[in-house]
């Protein structure tokens, strides 16, 4: 289930798979996909499965195929690294793009999409490197936590924790401050980055299928 907020005075839909749908401009946006990372891993030793990669192109099929998107925008690190010229998943990546022919694929790059030239032409994906400004909303990467613009971001991988101390429990989440919201990086593969809550940011929570108004929450703070 999604939540509706509105953000500088767009209805925008929180998902509960960690993306947001803006259905004025039938767009769906997600951030810190980090495609190919389980592969970086393979090739360091890690003995991480090769599903990782199919997990998460499956879960941006199901983004698509909940919203019916016209037009998919990334908010950074949409790879882990650059491919090496004996990798497999970007050409997994540039199948599962033909199977999303009409769907108007952008970038706005994040500090983990280097390298990239060749392999976004071959996905047909636009590269807003610079950002963008879409109905007022600022589009980035990364955003500075104590001015934050009317806009969406990612980069930081929100989560938080609720609970008495000793029995807390930790979710993904949407971190919000004004008219500016990061979102939770959709990749599962991924860490996440706490304490966003002491420079005034609020949250709504991922618990299973739904997306929780926390705003009226005070996360306890970690010692």
């Amino acid at each position: 289930m999604s939540l509706r907020i509105e953000l500088a005075g767009h209805p925008l839909d929180l998902r509960a798979d960690r993306s947001v749908w803006w259905p004025a401009r039938r767009t769906a946006f997600v951030a810190d996909v980090h495609l190919g990372k389980d592969q970086v891993f393979r090739r360091s030793g890690v003995p991480i499965p090769a599903e990782v990669l199919d997990a998460e192109l499956a879960a941006l099929d199901a983004v698509l195929a909940g919203t019916g998107a016209e037009r998919l925008i990334v908010l950074g690190d949409w790879v882990h690294a650059a491919p090496d010229d004996d990798d497999g998943w970007p050409h997994a990546v540039e199948r599962w793009r033909r199977h999303h022919a009409e769907l108007e694929l952008v970038l706005v790059a994040g500090n983990h999409d280097r390298g990239l030239t060749e392999w976004l032409e071959r996905w047909r994906m636009q590269d807003w490197a610079d950002g963008a400004r879409l109905d007022g909303l600022a589009l980035m990467h990364e955003v500075d936590l104590d001015a934050p613009p009317a806009g969406l971001s990612g980069h930081v991988h929100p989560v938080v924790r609720l609970g008495p101390r000793g029995d807390r429990v930790r979710l993904t989440a949407f971190a919000r401050r004004a008219d500016h919201l990061i979102l939770p990086a959709f990749g599962r593969f991924t860490g996440g980055g706490e304490g966003l809550e002491r420079a005034g940011w609020t949250f709504y929570g991922i618990a299973g299928d739904r997306v929780v108004d926390l705003s009226g929450v005070r996360p306890p703070l970690r010692r």
